[in-house]
């Protein structure tokens, strides 16, 4: 080889090897050019003499040059050596098959996208055929209601029209009849005989006494304007006001003096009416009189005692206003241990359905066993199945009814101490389509300015599928597996180290506490290192990390640009949740959107 480029360099007509030689690196072949060099060297100093030798020296320098530029050229012409027909035919085909590949992939993420859209648009219809069954429901309740209180009214507008007539006719049985129908009616609802049903009693037997006609005329006006003093007796001893003023501001003395009903006037004065009180026209009862024994009467009154019975009749209304305000107070006791009643029979309720769900679980867990080692009890498993969802369907009817009858009472409790209503708690709402928005790209920036993670009110259960189909952890509170501490500290840990949410659905259990212990289990105050988002502060999070996990898990692979994308969501179907956990947490109400 060195023979060859030797000749052809000295001639000045180098050309390029044959592929033979391609492949060799320059740094090989000229260390062979070496070897020969200086044996060419050698056998001229042993032939010539010291002038000789410097130029042939001079001369193999610049032939050694020369050969190095010649292997150059030989490896330049290497390299740009033609594609053959079988090396195009196979980058032909694999661009073929990658472009296949691709659209394989892109035909089954648009199969898939199409198949999220047809799930979440019959996820909504369905939905919203339960949301408007239960508002026909809901409406026909309330249908119902407003039928039975027109009835209720209309038969109250006929005892106190009873009354008044009976009244003014002087009919004592009838206003005593209607009196003691209003006391059947009291026991039939459920008015005890106690203390305090009685005082129930009195004072539905004290409003029927006071009712007025649309002018203002009440009982004893009209028994006082037809002259009868045996219903004047009898409706002041149980109550009536003998002061009130009527149509014009007239008084019942002042009717009965204007009738001319002498008896009337004398019983009227004897129990406590006063003389001097003016009607809306400027006159007292003695100007108006008809009859000069009516005036006679009136001005020989001893207005002391009057100012007596005035005195008696002051301290018995401010003992009836003191006896009202106690009531009202015993009213709100009442209320406030029917509450505590109902949420220890809304909590059993509650612990019934998770245990019923449990049970399910553990069902679904054995015909799954079964079928994978073939033991051919499959049928007995399903039956298992089916007889443990009807329990679990039992179960979520109590638990409704018992958190119906809860928020009822809650309510009422509220009206009478004059507090707020449980959604004014709820301050946001969005639909499903809504939830990307709302829950992960936080629009808005309201649950960063809320600081508290987001507890989603979805009875329909759109938002938990919705959640499920996103990259999310996703735990359901009712299963036992899922919430084992090693399996939700691992949740955790990859939620964090992915930069992902970690969703825990209650279904319609309010099972927060039970998640706390289960967190506290992992970690003392785990829970409340969430809930504060202290965790997520100067990497807390690594001290989860165990020396058993995954390397994926090794403190170094977490990235504080994907712990901030971290979130905690908790999913519940209770329509009304307990005030703790709408205070604890970021409530927001998923609505149903119309159907399209």
């Amino acid at each position: 080889m060195l023979q060859y480029l030797h000749k052809n360099m000295i001639s000045g007509k180098a050309k390029a090897l044959p592929g033979k030689g391609v492949g060799k690196t320059p740094v090989k072949q000229s260390a062979q050019a070496k070897k020969p060099v200086a044996g060419l060297r050698a056998n001229t100093k042993s032939n010539s003499g010291q002038k000789t030798v410097s130029k042939s020296a001079s001369k193999i320098k610049t032939e050694k040059k020369v050969a190095e530029k010649g292997v150059k050229a030989v490896c330049t012409a290497g390299s740009k050596k033609e594609v053959s027909r079988e090396e195009k035919a196979a980058m032909s085909i694999q661009c073929a098959f990658r472009k296949h590949l691709s659209r394989k992939e892109l035909a089954k993420r648009r199969k898939q996208k199409v198949e999220y859209e047809e799930l979440m648009d019959r996820l909504e219809k369905e939905a919203f055929v339960a949301m408007v069954r239960r508002e026909q429901e809901e409406a026909e309740r309330e249908r119902q209601k407003e039928e039975d209180e027109r009835k209720k009214r209309r038969e109250e507008e006929k005892r106190r029209k009873r009354i008044l007539e009976a009244a003014f006719e002087g009919d004592v049985a009838e206003i005593l009849a209607v009196l003691k129908e209003m006391l059947d009616l009291d026991t039939n609802m459920g008015v005890g005989l106690d203390q305090v049903g009685k005082k129930q009693q009195l004072h539905c037997q004290l409003k029927m006494i006071e009712c007025s006609d649309p002018h203002g005329n009440t009982p004893l006006s009209e028994a006082a304007g037809g002259g009868h003093p045996e219903a004047i007796t009898l409706l002041v001893e149980n109550g009536a006001d003998i002061n009130t003023k009527g149509a014009f501001g007239r008084t019942p003395l002042y009717r009965a003096a204007f009738g001319g009903h002498l008896r009337a006037v004398q019983t009227l004065l004897q129990l406590g009416a006063d003389p001097r009180v003016y009607a809306d026209d400027g006159n007292t009862p003695e100007q108006v009189a008809s009859m000069d024994s009516v005036v006679r009467t009136l001005q020989d009154w001893d207005l002391k005692a009057t100012e007596s019975m005035l005195q008696k009749m002051e301290a018995e209304r401010q003992r009836r206003t003191a006896e009202e305000q106690k009531q009202k107070a015993v009213e709100a006791d009442r209320l406030r241990d029917e509450v505590q009643q109902l949420i220890k029979e809304h909590e059993r309720c509650q612990k019934e359905l998770q245990k019923a769900y449990c049970e399910l679980n553990n069902r679904i867990s054995e015909h799954d066993k079964c079928e994978r080692k073939n033991m051919g009890k499959t049928e007995l498993t399903l039956t298992a199945i089916h007889d443990a969802e009807d329990v679990v369907e039992r179960a979520k009817i109590a638990a409704h009814h018992a958190e119906e009858q809860l928020s009822l009472s809650r309510l009422q409790l509220r009206e009478q101490s004059g507090g707020g209503s449980v959604s004014e708690l709820i301050r946001m709402k969005c639909s499903v389509r809504e939830l990307d928005d709302v829950l992960f790209k936080d629009v808005g920036n309201k649950i960063q300015q809320d600081g508290r993670w987001p507890l989603l009110i979805d009875p329909s259960g759109q938002a938990s599928t919705f959640l499920r189909y996103r990259d999310t952890n996703y735990t359901d509170a009712l299963n036992p597996e899922h919430m084992k501490p090693e399996v939700l500290r691992l949740a955790l840990l990859g939620a964090i180290r992915f930069g992902k949410p970690l969703v825990i659905n209650m279904m319609e259990v309010n099972l927060f506490e039970s998640v706390k212990n289960q967190f506290d289990q992992i970690q003392a105050g785990l829970m409340e290192q969430l809930l504060t988002k202290q965790l997520l502060q100067n990497e807390r999070y690594l001290s989860l990390v165990r020396p058993s996990d995954d390397l994926q898990y090794s403190k170094t692979e977490f990235r504080s640009s994907r712990s901030e994308k971290f979130k905690l969501l908790f999913v519940t179907k209770l329509r009304n949740p307990p005030e703790s956990l709408l205070t604890a947490l970021c409530p927001i109400e998923v609505t149903i959107p119309q159907p399209r």
